[in-house]
């Protein structure tokens, strides 16, 4: 079950054309950049997973691409996922993602166009991550696309993107944020956890869930988890990101 109710990508069955490689699309009129990464084994009749690594404010796509501070390529993910998902890392205009005037979400939706006519990507497994102001664009994206994306990982995220929810589609969460976090607020993350525990109709009750010191929420719709971890820190990920995250997303 998920986002997209399941099914393939019109892009199965045929031979794909795109390559792993920075490219080009144009979004409304303006050109907008994205790296991706298909795996060197990429099967056209096999469904993939399709996951979407945003950068933080001052960062740029390669940043997530070389992992070089963050837990290996594509807040570590690409290794976890040994050949199983497509992996792709947006670049931002002035290395944000301000979404003015819906933009980056428009940049979001041609990418999915582009990607599902081209690949084979599994409709019911399509997520998104990213810390700081990639943590507030999944935020962003799970507020207004839960019908298309399965989960969303932000770290260190928050609604200063807004939440424009055109429906209210549940959609698994996971969270991470510093409780010392001077950047953005813990109860900033906290608001958007709020948000989706919410939408999700799950309870006030949690339980510990690995690692620790996260939590699980109880009573939320089957299927539809919130997990919220707390660390001990600042504006930083948390470094058991790159397995839980993984674990959250390989469950779907």
């Amino acid at each position: 079950t998920g986002g997209g109710g399941g099914g393939r990508s019109a892009g199965c069955g045929t031979p794909t054309t795109l390559m792993s490689a920075r490219t080009s699309i144009d979004v409304g009129g303006t050109m907008r950049e994205y790296v991706l990464k298909i795996p060197a084994d990429y099967d056209p009749n096999k469904p993939y997973k399709l996951i979407f690594g945003w950068h933080w404010r001052g960062g740029i796509a390669n940043d997530v691409v070389s992992g070089q501070i963050i837990g290996g390529p594509y807040y570590g993910l690409e290794s976890r996922a040994a050949g199983s998902a497509i992996f792709v890392a947006p670049e931002g205009i002035d290395m944000g993602w301000a979404n003015t005037g819906g933009r980056d979400i428009a940049f979001l939706k041609g990418m999915l166009e582009r990607f599902n006519a081209n690949l084979c990507i599994d409709q019911a497994r399509i997520f998104s991550t990213g810390f700081s102001y990639g943590g507030m664009m999944s935020d962003a994206i799970g507020c207004e696309m839960a019908d298309v994306f399965r989960a969303i990982a932000p770290m260190s995220g928050a609604f200063y993107r807004g939440c424009n929810e055109p429906n209210m589609h549940p959609i698994a969460l996971w969270l991470a944020h510093g409780n010392n976090d001077t950047t953005v607020p813990l109860a900033n993350g906290q608001e958007a956890r709020d948000k989706f525990l919410e939408r999700n109709g799950c309870g006030t009750t949690t339980t510990p869930t690995d690692p620790s010191p996260c939590v699980s929420y109880e009573g939320c719709m089957d299927g539809y988890p919130v997990v919220y971890c707390e660390f001990s820190g600042g504006h930083m990920p948390a470094s058991f990101g790159p397995n839980a995250i993984w674990s959250f997303f390989n469950q779907f």
